[in-house]
């Protein structure tokens, strides 16, 4: 007698022999290029859906000798803190029953795969724009010109909300405001507030209020002096700079690589820091000049087999098609400054005011996200119970489940009036956060275990 639920005995076969998992498993994991920087921790029950992070900064090189006979005086290492809230994610599809086994079987296991697929693409975006979004803040243009006055409108508000106060985050005001920069205008300026124009889109265009009154140009870019590292493609100073042609090079990884090195920046478990390179930048990296004369004496040469860049200067490359760029970035934002658009999701330009299509790489290093994860099998499955176990999958409250990195994927049985529809889902709570580095390594920029590297195309 099977131990299944009523209405999934059809079933058995693909469940007690693991082939369903495998199908969802296998579409899951190929999906999670950017969730696998992510260092996961699991989310303590009781704890609220919003966890305040904190770690301390790198304690300051010791130079002076201690004087003979005398004990060394404590230091108190500063601390930093960051946020992240909890949300769940999920999807399902329903599978009616009435097909015949022949047909049954590999209808669940192809819906399976297309759960898996959607539930890794989900991760790996969610994860995509948390890291894009803390790596290109702080770095607007000014939407229109402004004459001895106080109000800035900019492409985006991204990264210039907030600031850090005794390593808190804290809402600019101003007793707490942000120092920035406007190409043109010497010195440095006082942000003390900072709203998008659309609630519905707060990384949108907005408003930047400053202390004290100046004046600017229209395109001048504005810049946070703890805005992190961006490096583009031909040495150009800002977005509006890229041109169709400006392509990737190894100069610029080099160099993304010397600035993590400079501020102390880990490498990930395996070594090496991790360059996520879209497929039109792993293109343009191919017709580099050092790059194509590192590799044009090897025999039989693998990268050009493979059209793979592999391991090359102290980075594993790696070839994600969720980098992000003008036609993958969701939904697109007007800025009212030519042609120029930003990604909703994460404030960043996709497309300059010429209408150039910005293509986005990004160097991380150890520890440049953080995932927090709430144990949805232990979590959900306490109060119904379990009942048994088949194959893979857990028996609970007349359903299966399973947990696969941290990702749940659960079999309902029918709970129609008829008995005919099985329900396939997958289900993710937690969150992702960029912890901040601004007390350690040389830079100013609060955010320092990764560098963007933007180039164009004409997409």
């Amino acid at each position: 007698m099977s131990i299944l639920p009523a209405g999934l005995t059809a079933l058995a076969s693909i469940v007690q022999d693991n082939t369903l998992v495998r199908e969802f498993n296998d579409a899951l994991f190929p999906e999670l290029l950017y969730r696998d920087e992510a260092m996961a921790e699991r989310w303590e029950s009781g704890l609220g859906e919003t966890r305040i992070m904190t770690r301390a900064s790198l304690l300051a090189p010791v130079t002076t000798p201690l004087t003979a006979g005398a004990d060394p005086v404590p230091v108190s290492p500063s601390y930093e803190q960051w946020v992240v809230s909890a949300n769940q994610y999920s999807s399902s599809l329903d599978t009616s029953m009435q097909a015949n086994w022949a047909a049954l079987a590999p209808l669940f296991m192809r819906n399976a795969k297309t759960l898996g697929l959607q539930a890794g693409q989900s991760m790996n975006r969610l994860v995509r724009d948390a890291l894009f979004q803390a790596y290109t803040g702080g770095d607007t243009h000014a939407t229109a010109a402004g004459a001895a006055v106080t109000a800035l409108p900019g492409d985006s508000v991204a990264g210039f909300t907030e600031v850090l106060v005794d390593g808190r985050p804290a809402t600019n005001s101003p007793s707490h405001p942000k120092t920035i920069t406007i190409s043109g205008v010497a010195g440095t300026h006082s942000v003390t507030a900072a709203s998008p124009t659309d609630p519905l889109v707060p990384l949108g265009p907005g408003t930047l209020t400053l202390a004290a009154a100046a004046t600017w140009a229209v395109d001048a870019q504005v810049r946070a002096t703890d805005a992190p590292a961006i490096i583009r493609a031909g040495g150009a100073a800002d977005a509006d700079g890229l041109t169709a042609v400006s392509g990737i090079s190894l100069e610029q990884i080099r160099l993304a690589v010397a600035i993590m090195r400079r501020n102390r920046v880990p490498t990930h478990a395996d070594g090496f820091y991790h360059v996520h390179l879209d497929p039109l930048a792993e293109s343009q990296l191919f017709r580099d000049n050092e790059f194509q004369r590192l590799n044009q004496s090897v025999p039989d040469n693998m990268r050009y087999a493979r059209f793979a860049v592999g391991r090359m200067l102290g980075c594993i490359f790696i070839t994600n098609n969720e980098s992000p760029n003008a036609l993958n970035s969701g939904t697109l934002v007007a800025t009212g400054r030519g042609s120029a658009e930003i990604a909703s999701a994460t404030g960043a330009i996709t497309r300059n005011k010429a209408g150039v299509g910005l293509v986005r790489s990004i160097v991380t290093g150890g520890g440049s996200i953080y995932e927090r994860w709430i144990d949805e099998s232990a979590a959900f499955s306490s109060e119904a119970g379990y009942t048994g176990k088949v194959g893979s999958f857990s028996i609970v409250n007349g359903g299966l489940q399973v947990s696969t990195d941290r990702v749940r994927y659960i079999l309902r049985a029918p709970q129609d009036r008829l008995q005919q529809v099985v329900s396939q889902s997958w289900s993710f709570s937690g969150g992702w956060a960029i912890p901040s580095d601004s007390g350690g390594g040389l830079s100013a920029s609060r955010f320092k275990r990764a560098v963007t590297i933007e180039s164009g195309s004409n997409d």
